[in-house]
């Protein structure tokens, strides 16, 4: 019993999720039996009505591992045995469980991938709009966490529109990889003296190919989901960086963002506290993705060629980053559509120093070479240091001679850099992809020929599916 429990009691657990995937690599293992010859139509068409049977009854939920079953191939096995006798006994001819399972989770990958890509795209939707909703509104862009440049909402939310399409054009690379069917290499040699048809369960499963090196498929197991976790990682880091700025944007001090109420929390203690926990957790989330992208280049390591139970490992991980891949691009889907920038708090964020180097530029454009004018710049802001804190420690000063901001109401003191509105920050750059200037077509363009993609191999899935549930005499 402890034995049972240690090497199947949670992989059965896990194999739940690939009833429906055994049950359509065993629709097409059926076609190809027949194709071959190991089938008769008689048989053929007993093994395919139980096939489907078993898939009515897995929507109904009525189809499920028994206690007696190891794993979801020997639970199918067990039914079509029971449904369809000898031949649904047949139904292992020409594989191994080695070649099954691979087959299974590389369906299962390939779904999932395209879930989490469709989402991904949408939150790239949220950013795009986002980029027009708040279309120049500047505020005090930061490095080291100082005030640096001017910065704006548009320019914000088109930098992780960017990094977004980098992190689906991962995902579609690691798509491709996965998208190789392993059958007929068995354990990783092959099948002696079957014929087995590769190439036509293939294009019956709807894989782009086979992997054709019998051997290449056991030593690709955990590979190809490593890389798969390196893709979903990718993402992950986009929205840890994304949620990190929306947790300072969010502080009281900046006031940059509100977000909607069904993403914060209050307090046990604290009556004024809204916490920003969605946003806290999205920026923890990348470490799980990390760490079982650690786990999956770990495994396979110091393992000689063929398979070994080690590699069972590599069903957990990957299932589980995907799974909180999924989770984590639906909260952020959501907590972005409940995020909106105030252009008041982003206006109040503009101080003087901001400017240092519009100002600078602005003299380099006059002629003055950039040295002299960046010590130029330096001087009158440390002028008007000095003058806010000598009124600082007097109460008084030397008879303002600056104006009055429009949009902070603050007074400007000589020595410092003139404020400037948003229009006016925009306007003072000429090239493209600054702040203010939106969402660049070429790159709306990029992002709809990825949600296509998308969309084509979701109906080519679907197409696939119907056509096994549903001819059974192809």
């Amino acid at each position: 019993a402890w034995f049972y429990r240690f090497t199947a009691g949670e992989d059965r657990e896990l194999d739940r999720r690939l009833i429906p995937y055994d049950i359509l690599v065993n629709l097409a293992q059926a076609r190809m039996l027949r194709r071959i010859g190991v089938y008769d139509d008689g048989g053929f068409a007993k093994v395919s009505e139980a096939l489907k049977e078993a898939w009515a009854g897995w929507t109904q939920g009525g189809f499920d591992l028994g206690p007696d079953d190891e794993d979801v191939h020997s639970a199918v096995e067990r039914f079509l045995t029971e449904k369809a006798g000898p031949d649904g006994a047949r139904i292992h001819t020409g594989r191994s469980r080695n070649d099954q399972v691979l087959a299974d989770m590389r369906m299962y990958m390939k779904d999932a991938v395209l879930d989490i890509a469709a989402e991904w795209t949408a939150i790239a939707d949220r950013l795009a709009e986002l980029t027009e909703q708040h279309k120049g509104v500047c505020f005090a862009g930061l490095t080291h966490t100082q005030p640096a440049m001017p910065h704006s909402a548009d320019a914000w939310a088109a930098g992780y529109y960017d990094l977004l399409k980098s992190d689906v054009t991962a995902l579609r690379r690691a798509y491709e990889l996965i998208d190789q069917s392993p059958l007929g290499s068995a354990a990783g040699y092959g099948v002696p003296h079957i014929a087995v048809d590769r190439e036509y369960i293939s294009e019956a499963l709807g894989f782009a190919g086979v992997q054709v090196p019998v051997a290449a498929s056991q030593l690709s197991r955990g590979r190809f989901e490593m890389q798969l976790a390196d893709a979903l990682s990718y993402g992950a880091l986009t929205f840890n960086r994304m949620a990190a700025d929306v947790v300072l944007f969010m502080h009281p001090s900046l006031a940059l963002v509100t977000l909607s109420e069904d993403q914060v929390s209050g307090s046990s203690i604290m009556p004024q506290k809204r916490n920003p926990d969605a946003w806290e957790l999205i920026r923890g989330a990348y470490h799980d993705l990390v760490s079982a992208r650690s786990q999956l280049a770990s495994v396979p390591a110091n393992l000689a060629s063929g398979y070994h139970r080690d590699l069972q490992v590599v069903k957990k991980s990957i299932m589980s980053a995907l799974e909180s891949s999924r989770m984590l691009a639906e909260a952020v889907r959501h907590a972005l559509a409940g995020l909106t920038f105030d252009p008041d708090a982003a206006a109040r964020t503009l101080t003087p120093e901001v400017f240092a180097t519009h100002e600078a530029n602005k003299l380099v454009s006059e002629g003055v070479p950039f040295r002299e004018a960046y010590r130029k710049v330096a001087a009158m802001l440390e002028e008007g240091r000095e003058h806010a804190a000598k009124v600082s420690a007097t109460g008084s000063g030397l008879p303002s001679t600056g104006r009055i901001s429009e949009k902070t109401g603050s007074e400007q003191k000589p020595g410092t850099t003139p404020l400037a509105s948003s229009e006016e920050i925009v306007d003072a750059y000429r090239h493209t992809g600054a702040p203010g200037s939106g969402l660049p077509d070429a790159l709306r363009r990029e992002m709809q020929d990825l949600r296509d993609w998308v969309g084509q191999k979701k109906a080519h899935s679907e197409q696939i599916r119907n056509d096994l549930l549903g001819a059974g005499r192809k």
